[in-house]
């Protein structure tokens, strides 16, 4: 069996995985999407969605057409009569392996549940789009990866940074949360879940507020501010210091580069007001003006490097404050307009287009932000065991349907 070593971005990013979930759909199978994979392989036996994700040894294994055959058969399986939310629930419960793709298939939905080393939302959704549309056409798929550009995040760190002496000071200090001071503690146990919602209104109300009084902010920095401001009026108790805001480092590369694995980072941030859409833009726009977020890459990436490549994620503590503030991670996924030619059997304010990490901190409630023909998906991952399920789907409706009064309510 050969074998290719995975770059030093997919090692960072190898403890970590999510799921994409699309539907209602028509037309997709179990034995239609093993097909599409085997019809890839025999293409491209070295491409990374269909080989092996060795974790121990940081490494894609390939195979040969007879030993992917078998390996696709766990790799793609029926839903065993799970509904959409319930099966991608079950992805996100499901223990990492040594797939880099694993899919649950229902009567009319794809959930698949994808390894962070393989790609971020770019990458994640060329390959799902491919992999529905070429099951749905009865053919093998076709994704064509890029060059592995080894040295891109230090040519770019470089040019932005290193040969400009004016940018080391900003450029070289990392933003960290303020240490969390000593409470008193309370036992914890591992119960991450998941909350979803959609509205094909509320982009239309963010941007008529945003017209009126904010213009030139984006709708996700109101989609972020609206939804701590939602926590903070239920009585969630957020951390309203500072978030993760997470961002794509692209924009830095070279005309021409391009990266199909994963590159992005998070950053934590410190707003004046986390419920003001105007403060959270400023600084997003300003910390992107002098690009901090390649320094912390670096840093990540010396960190394995010196340290070694951890193929699963730090266990969890046995303990948690009693008295626990909700921390945010906020992703912005942007536009899947990419995904509007799936064999969709409803309109697009009717569609489940579900992004979802497998992992979440104890304190942490991550938010994932999507647009798609209009309509603007949220979801947010984060442990019962630290916040009510009940709650956290109240604050994503009042996103949904009142904005611009949550950000108005607290000015």
């Amino acid at each position: 069996m050969s074998s290719t070593s995975l770059t030093t971005r997919e090692r960072v990013w190898l403890p970590l995985e999510y799921v994409r979930t699309v539907g209602p759909l028509q037309g997709v199978t179990v034995e239609g999407l093993r097909s599409a994979l085997i019809g890839l392989h025999a293409t491209d036996p070295t491409h990374r969605a269909v080989s092996r994700l060795d974790r121990a040894g940081a490494r894609w294994e390939h195979m040969d057409a007879a030993a992917f055959a078998r390996y696709v058969q766990d790799a793609v399986t029926d839903a065993g009569g799970l509904d959409i939310v319930a099966a991608t629930q079950a992805l996100q419960h499901e223990p990492r392996a040594h797939h880099p793709v694993r899919m649950l298939v229902g009567p009319d939905f794809v959930a698949l549940k994808i390894s962070h080393s393989y790609g971020d939302a770019g990458p994640v959704n060329t390959l799902l789009r491919e992999l529905v549309k070429a099951a749905a056409e009865g053919r093998a798929a076709a994704v064509k990866p890029s060059l592995r550009h080894r040295s891109a995040l230090l040519t770019a760190w470089f040019k932005q940074i290193a040969f400009q002496p004016g940018r080391w000071k900003q450029g070289l200090n990392f933003p960290r949360p303020p240490r969390p001071v000593a409470e008193p503690m309370k036992p914890w146990k591992n119960e991450i879940v998941w909350r979803t919602t959609r509205s094909a209104e509320a982009l239309v109300q963010m941007r008529k507020w945003r017209d009126e009084h904010a213009p030139g902010v984006t709708t996700s920095a109101i989609t972020f501010a609206a939804f701590a401001a939602a926590l903070r009026d239920l009585g969630a108790n957020p951390n309203l210091d500072g978030a993760i805001f997470l961002a794509d480092a692209r924009r830095f590369l070279d005309k021409g580069v391009e990266i199909d694995s994963d590159f992005c980072m998070g950053m934590w941030l410190s707003p004046d007001d986390m419920t003001d859409p105007a403060s959270i833009h400023r600084l997003i726009k300003a910390e992107l003006t002098v690009p901090r977020i390649l320094s912390v890459m670096v840093l990540e990436e010396t960190k394995i490097l010196a340290g070694g490549t951890k193929g699963m994620p730090d266990p969890f503590p046995d303990e948690i404050a009693v008295n626990t503030r909700a921390r945010h991670t906020f992703s912005n996924q942007g536009r899947h307009d990419g995904l509007s030619d799936l064999p969709w059997t409803a309109e697009p304010g009717e569609r489940y287009n579900f992004s979802v990490p497998t992992l979440c901190e104890p304190d942490g409630i991550a938010l994932a932000t999507t647009e798609m023909n209009g309509v603007l998906h949220l979801d947010a991952t984060f442990h019962a065991s630290t916040f009510d399920p009940a709650l956290i789907a109240k604050a994503l409706d009042l996103v949904c349907t009142d904005p611009a009064g949550l950000i108005m309510a607290g000015r």
